[in-house]
């Protein structure tokens, strides 16, 4: 019991760090440059993006929501914008309308990783740990050199309580982490024995 305590109070201390969204790439744009270039080319739905993109740095999701939708309007099949609206409606706390736009992301580009593991993301948020478990499987089958998709697939496997599916995510986080002196990292060396000792 003591030991279960001990994982779960890990997996506590993870988990607000490690879900962490993705930021997405902003171009060095402000939010006022950004909004004269829509006002000179109202059409062009790449300016609605990039908007977004700086409403989304500025903390101003709600208005960056309104830019992505306005790009999506503009142009369908507009995945990058899916994308970031879905990670600007998980800031406001929309995270069933995030998963629909992480989803229609994927729908446009079955590869798009980044996509899958914002989705895995988003189902976690509901507890739903097996789909996000797929979710992220699916984003590292395309870019498995990710340490933090590896991480937080590990983290979901320890709340599920299945170490030995956590061991190996935890142990490609070690493989992939550009930083392997790091707290988290020895956190993880520290762990992994632990799981190991748990499933004997």
């Amino acid at each position: 019991m003591m030991r279960m305590r001990t994982f779960n109070l890990f997996v506590a201390g993870l988990t607000v760090a490690s879900f962490m969204l993705v930021t997405p790439v902003v171009l060095a744009q402000s939010v006022a440059e950004a909004k004269a270039s829509v006002e000179e080319k109202p059409d062009d739905s790449p300016r609605h993006y990039d908007l977004g993109l700086a409403y989304y740095k500025n903390s101003q999701y709600a208005e960056a929501i309104t830019s992505f939708q306005a790009a999506i309007k503009l142009k369908a099949n507009y995945k990058e914008a899916y994308y970031e609206l879905g990670l600007a409606q998980q800031k406001t706390g929309k995270n069933s309308a995030a998963i629909k736009s992480f989803q229609k992301a994927i729908e446009l580009d079955k590869k798009y990783a980044e996509a899958h593991a914002a989705l895995g993301s988003a189902y976690r948020s509901y507890s739903q740990y097996s789909v996000a478990s797929r979710s992220y499987q699916a984003a590292l089958k395309l870019k498995p050199e990710q340490a933090a998709w590896h991480l937080r697939l590990g983290i979901i496997y320890q709340t599920m309580e299945d170490y030995e599916n956590a061991i190996a995510a935890f142990e490609a986080y070690l493989k992939y982490t550009p930083d392997e002196s790091s707290k988290r990292a020895n956190q993880i060396r520290t762990l992994i024995p632990q799981l190991k000792n748990a499933i004997r």
